[in-house]
């Protein structure tokens, strides 16, 4: 199979493994917010936030680094060296994890109270803390194997993890939901330890049956003779850029949090209705754009370490190849997906949450998913070609523009709750635009605008399909749940045979890829 081509199967299969989860993670959501309701999602969305801010300051750059260093120590045949960057990276995380799960845990309460303004939100903080050790120990077994280019134990993970994760979320929440929506809210957060702890567990199995092949198959270890503490330092210092240009986003969020409500109270809302508006928007629409971003994620993923072996073999066309390969690839979905989450967004959110009014932010933030894609594809190919710093400053730069759209924006009375979707698209196009302008002065790499155009164009299509085929089937008094379903399978339809029209959907790769899986 050719470059292009196995970088695309990386891509494919943490897509495959993202699609389940972020399925699996889009539909708990509708049991979930029928059993504890808006202002449950709400205190639940609150809390989480804390948990991923904590959980990225800590974690995010590990795999990104781990994936690098290993990847490289194999190139240069020291896979003793990897060993030792496993064994040290565990080591430095399972102390960092306790650590920031302890504080979380003893900050609760200041957090509920100070930060959230919100007392109710301290047991679902609580319950949340402790999921922090497990993911900062499962980011270490992840980067290790995606240094090896072996996506699978990863993908596996996600999976599992998420599995366990949405029955203990819906278990613990029903168990719960008597006591008061607080108590069912920390119910749920607590579905993230348990799948945490199931995660780590496939990843530990994992390396078992990896050490016990290399043992198997007599396989040498070769050593550099670097030390560990050395190949410590190492990893902390290429993953702190990515770490905290990583937290960014949670903060951003958790500011969010705070912002939102509070504009929204400014402008006459009660506590209850603003708490209800902003799980709508975080808990409802913003779920539904998390969708698309499965594929770009996976993409961002594979492609640190592909194009960081493409710039140390400094194979230029390679690179730009590869990161080519990313945009495309993202935009294929993203286009469609914003198109029809904004054509769809009322029958969407009526048909999986039975609340039709999360529509009202679900419309101008569907095109937060194209934003997204971008910024994410191109954040990583800063990453790859050796400038995290600047992929960090970018999105640092984003979440300030973030915070001031939506502050600005909510307060206007007549957008309300939209102007935090609009924020979040306008943030997200000033930081792709970033990135993009550095990725071209750093790499040479040319665009492919007209083919990204012909995927545009096919989207718009497609939106205007959907649009009359839904129409059409509400007038001739078809049910407005199965009339919203039929017109997805329509539009999926015609987008599949406009990209083959258009030749933008290459089956010749995708044969090759299932073939070689």
């Amino acid at each position: 199979m050719e470059k292009g081509q196995t970088f695309i199967k990386g891509a494919l299969i943490l897509s495959i493994a993202g699609a389940i989860s972020k399925v699996l993670g889009a539909v708990y959501r509708i049991p979930l917010a029928r059993m504890i309701g808006a202002e449950g999602i709400g205190l639940y969305q609150m809390a989480y936030p804390i948990y991923t801010t904590i959980l990225a300051l800590a974690t995010a750059g590990v795999p990104v680094a781990i994936s690098i260093m290993v990847a490289e120590k194999e190139t240069e045949g020291y896979s003793g060296d990897s060993i030792k960057i496993l064994r040290v990276s565990l080591v430095i995380l399972f102390f960092i994890g306790l650590l920031l799960s302890f504080i979380v845990m003893e900050s609760a309460g200041i957090l509920a109270d100070y930060v959230l303004k919100n007392p109710r939100a301290y047991y679902p903080i609580l319950a949340v803390a402790p999921a922090i050790f497990f993911a900062a120990l499962m980011s270490v077994f992840r980067g290790f194997f995606q240094g090896h280019q072996s996506m699978v134990p990863t993908a596996v993970s996600q999976v599992v993890e998420q599995l366990f994760r949405v029955t203990a979320v819906l278990v613990l929440a029903y168990i719960f939901v008597d006591k008061g929506i607080e108590y069912a809210a920390a119910g749920a957060t607590f579905g993230a330890v348990i799948g945490g702890i199931a995660g780590l567990a496939v990843l530990i199995f994992y390396y078992l049956n990896f050490t016990k092949k290399n043992r198997s198959e007599s396989i040498k270890l070769c050593y550099s003779g670097e030390r560990s503490i050395s190949l410590g330092k190492e990893m902390i210092k290429l993953a702190i850029p990515v770490s905290v240009g990583a937290v960014v986003l949670p903060l951003v969020q958790m500011l969010d949090a705070v912002i939102v409500p509070g504009r929204l109270i400014a402008l006459g809302y009660t506590v209850s209705q603003a708490t209800a508006l902003y799980g709508h928007l975080s808990g409802m629409a913003a779920v539904l754009i998390s969708l698309p971003t499965i594929f770009t994620i996976s993409i961002a993923t594979s492609m640190v370490p592909a194009i960081s072996e493409a710039k140390t073999k400094n194979d230029i066309g390679l690179l730009v190849e590869r990161l080519n390969y990313g945009f495309r690839g993202g935009m294929l979905i993203s286009f469609p997906a914003a198109a029809g989450l904004f054509i769809l967004a009322f029958p969407i959110c009526d048909l999986l949450y039975g609340a039709p009014e999360a529509g009202v932010p679900l419309e101008p933030l569907a095109f937060s998913a194209i934003m997204l894609a971008a910024f994410q594809i191109s954040s990583a190919g800063l990453q790859g070609i050796g400038m995290p710093k600047i992929a960090m400053r970018n999105l640092i730069i984003t979440g300030m523009f973030k915070v001031i759209f939506n502050y600005t924006l909510t307060s206007i009375p007549f957008l309300n709750i939209k102007g935090a979707a609009i924020g979040t698209v306008l943030a997200f196009f000033i930081g792709s635009i970033l990135n993009l302008i550095y990725l071209k002065r750093f790499t040479g790499i040319k665009y492919e605008t007209k083919r990204l155009v012909k995927i545009l164009l096919a989207s718009i299509v497609m939106a205007a399909a959907v649009r009359a085929s839904y129409q059409y089937m509400v007038t001739i008094d078809i049910r407005s749940h199965l009339a919203t379903l039929a017109a997805i399978v329509i539009g999926i339809g015609v987008y599949g045979i406009l990209l083959i029209l258009v030749k933008e959907l290459d089956m010749t790769i995708l044969k090759k890829i299932i073939r070689d899986a």
